[in-house]
């Protein structure tokens, strides 16, 4: 018994160790190499993930008691915090005493559900100004004209029977002003109260992983380059339009891009991401309905869901809305402040 007892400490000991061990080289390669390979590029997308034994390795430190295990345990925890604690300092909302609140929301609503009604009532729990929807279907597309023209009486709807539906609906005045070029993102000019905002709703390619066959062994599938060059010039595009904008602009929608990846490194450095700067914890907005294809998954696993802003327009608070309305994306909910 004792031998067995020795056996099984050394076991989790050992376990622990290779785990830890492992965690550094992944956090010095996410930090200072991201891009060495695309497994690496790919893993960095869901680094939160990957400090989830840390649930087993607290309870077995309390129960071993020895150095050695504590130490394996507060070295992930000590990297956790590094790379994610700041997410989870309470923000403080600071209320302007002058200018407007604008709220906003993006939702990928998935071309596939035509549960028109639960959508529609998703929509209108927000009590949004301005809602930007990605994956518009057509028959969802003739009843938000149907149902929601009176509160939102400024709508441009370009639905799809695939992925490619936009739509924006507005409480104030739009000009339809056309799709950015290389993005296939859809543009507006709203006005708020003598204020020209340029607003662009987009839904960025999925690049994904290819998965080819191999030559030493025939048939055999495998998989290889998780490619982001693709998001990242669509990246450069949006950012090159926010520049023209002379007035506010906003930008909102699926950038199908995690907030570790270069593509979102690019924006941030010159827009106002509200989830990033004013939400609290990971802001995870996908998978919702705990599906993915045929594998079940009780949370959202990712950020790709986004509300940018620059040029006088500042986020007040940000949040994820999960509705059970048959999309596989959450809401994301923004309050914005416009200058005066």
């Amino acid at each position: 018994m004792k031998h067995l007892q020795k056996f099984g400490y050394w076991l989790i000991i050992g376990g622990a160790a290779l785990y830890s061990m492992g965690l550094v080289v992944l956090t010095l390669l996410w930090t200072f190499a991201p891009q060495i390979h695309w497994s690496i590029t790919f893993s960095d997308v869901f680094a939160a993930l990957f400090f989830v034994p840390i649930l087993v390795l607290i309870p077995a430190a309390l129960i071993l008691r020895t150095r050695l295990m504590l130490a394996m345990t507060l070295t992930p925890i000590v990297l956790f915090a590094l790379l994610f604690g700041g997410r989870f300092i309470p923000r403080a909302a600071v209320l302007p005493t002058t200018g407007q609140t604008l709220r906003v929301v993006t939702y990928n609503q998935l071309f596939v559900d035509t549960n028109a009604d639960a959508i529609i009532a998703t929509i209108r729990a927000q009590n949004a100004d301005l809602v930007a929807i990605q994956e518009l279907a057509k028959p969802v597309s003739e009843q938000i004209q149907r149902d929601l023209k009176t509160l939102y009486p400024y709508q441009i709807l370009d639905p799809s029977n695939s992925q490619g539906g936009l739509g924006i609906l507005s409480r104030y005045p739009l000009d339809d002003a056309g799709m950015l070029e290389g993005t296939g993102a859809q543009r507006a000019i709203m006005h708020v109260n003598g204020k020209d905002i340029v607003v662009v709703n987009v839904h960025l390619h999925f690049s994904g992983i290819s998965r080819v066959r191999s030559q030493a062994f025939g048939s055999l599938g495998y998989f290889r380059m998780y490619d982001t060059k693709g998001r990242l010039v669509q990246a450069e595009a949006l950012l090159a339009e926010s520049r023209k904008a002379t007035g506010g602009f906003i930008l909102l929608g699926d950038h199908n891009t995690g907030d570790r990846e270069p593509g979102y490194q690019l924006l941030a450095s010159e827009l106002h991401d509200a989830f990033g700067e004013k939400g609290w914890g990971f802001g995870f907005t996908f998978p919702n309905n705990k599906r993915m294809g045929p594998i079940t998954i009780p949370i959202p696993l990712v950020r790709i869901d986004y509300v940018w802003s620059k040029n006088g327009i500042t986020p007040l608070s940000a949040h994820v809305e999960c509705q059970d309305a048959g999309s596989d994306h959450c809401l994301l909910v923004a309050d914005l402040h416009i200058e005066s």
